[in-house]
């Protein structure tokens, strides 16, 4: 164990602290107006300051300067669960632990200022809007020209905000376990969010459907060849198509003009996301051309699939090693779940450990933290005894960012989601 073990235990009630009021106050995305101001409130009594703000979509503090540069990547939002018993007015609540990320990394940030010399520098990261809810609101943003992205990490890449950092680091709830345990290397889904819209032509369904052209079964059409699409996907890139009838017709009198099917496809493969999805616009074009009705295709490209750094998780194995048994080290789980860390990880190295430590289900009313050790004090001592190793010797740390292969670059990802 490192100095960073009595450190963290005489921080706990600062965490614990934190901690609370956080989870007593959720804010849905690019609304985190209070949740800003606490997280503010804990760093400028510890003497930071804001070096970037970005307006709704977050806030950086950096201590040190030059190479390497490690960025701490902190999500502050909420998401609706409207029976949570800490559940705000809009139905807001802490369900999938972003009030513990904040509490871990603004802790860690701040004790490594205070208690390590360092030769680089640290970045903290606080990040509006990750969970994919509110759209509505979100979309009014967009048209308003207050965001271009519905998520905050998509905005602040587009903001070039993280281009001087050299790679990514967060944290993350496993929910509950039955023992203290740790995960690395786990992937998880990119999804593609999809509205087709069928158009036929309406008649009186009784008297004259041959008038008519029914969007409807054009639209189910569509449905029946997605299902013998199913055969082809392969396991290994874990694909989900989900998808739901929100129109299904003007009047049952008459033939429908008029229809909409909505879901997402989901895959760990960024390629095999993105080339399912044409794969499926093509047939849906062609079956609405069948059924001599049409088809126009709204596409919202939504997170990308995370794939974490092997290399930077092994930096990390040591000291997990250190607080977790062996065998309740979770490697390399592949999620369906979606985040938008796998934007990151398009660009550098990037890693999400998770923590035990909560109770509850992941999204569910009765989340919460459940032991203090594990959801708190644990991931910060692995963190910071990490750093420590990083900036002591950064040579292994500089060979895991000279060698990661870069998906695209920022005007690719512009492209992407069609800007």
């Amino acid at each position: 164990m490192t100095q960073w073990s009595s450190i963290l235990q005489a921080s706990k009630p600062s965490l614990m602290k934190m901690e609370n009021e956080l989870f007593n106050t959720p804010e849905l995305g690019f609304k985190e107006q209070k949740t800003r101001e606490i997280i503010l409130k804990y760093l400028n009594e510890h003497h930071l300051d804001i070096t970037e703000d970005y307006g709704i979509s977050g806030f950086r503090v950096t201590i040190g300067s030059g190479k390497p540069h490690v960025a701490l990547i902190a999500e502050m939002d909420a998401l609706i669960v409207h029976k949570h018993p800490n559940a705000g007015p809009d139905g807001a609540a802490h369900a999938c632990g972003h009030h513990l990320q904040t509490t871990i990394l603004s802790h860690v940030l701040s004790l490594f200022n205070e208690h390590e010399t360092f030769n680089g520098s640290l970045s903290l990261y606080c990040i509006a809007a990750e969970e994919f809810v509110d759209l509505d609101f979100r979309l009014q943003l967009q048209s308003e020209g207050k965001i271009k992205l519905l998520s905050g990490k998509q905005n602040l890449i587009l903001m070039h905000a993280f281009e001087d950092a050299d790679a990514f680091l967060s944290v993350h709830t496993m929910g509950e376990t039955s023992v203290p345990s740790m995960e690395i290397n786990a992937s998880l889904s990119g999804f593609i969010y999809k509205k087709l819209n069928f158009y036929g032509q309406a008649a009186h369904a009784a008297v004259m459907p041959h008038k008519g052209i029914n969007a409807l079964n054009a639209q189910l059409l569509t449905q029946q060849a997605f299902a013998y699409l199913r055969e082809t996907f392969l396991e290994e890139d874990r694909i989900r198509l989900h998808l739901i009838t929100t129109h299904g017709g003007e009047s049952v009198n008459s033939v429908p003009a008029h229809t909409i099917l909505e879901g997402y496809v989901r895959s760990i493969n960024p390629d095999t996301l993105i080339s399912l999805n044409a794969r499926l616009n093509e047939t849906a074009k062609h079956c609405a051309q069948a059924m001599e009705a049409r088809v126009e295709i709204e596409d919202r490209t939504g997170y990308m699939p995370l794939l974490q750094s092997r290399a930077l998780n092994d930096l990390l194995l040591p000291h997990i090693k250190s607080i977790v048994d062996e065998k309740n080290i979770i490697d390399h789980q592949k999620s369906f779940a979606a985040g938008d860390m796998g934007d990151l990880s398009l660009f550098k190295p990037t890693i999400q450990l998770g923590f035990s430590g909560c109770k509850g289900l992941v999204h569910g009313m009765d989340f919460r933290m459940d032991n203090a050790d594990e959801a708190l004090i644990d991931p910060a001592y692995v963190l910071l005894s990490t750093l420590s190793d990083i900036y002591r010797d950064p040579s292994t740390f500089n060979s895991i960012v000279s060698s990661y292969p870069s998906k695209m670059t920022c005007e690719e990802y512009e492209i992407m989601h069609a800007l």
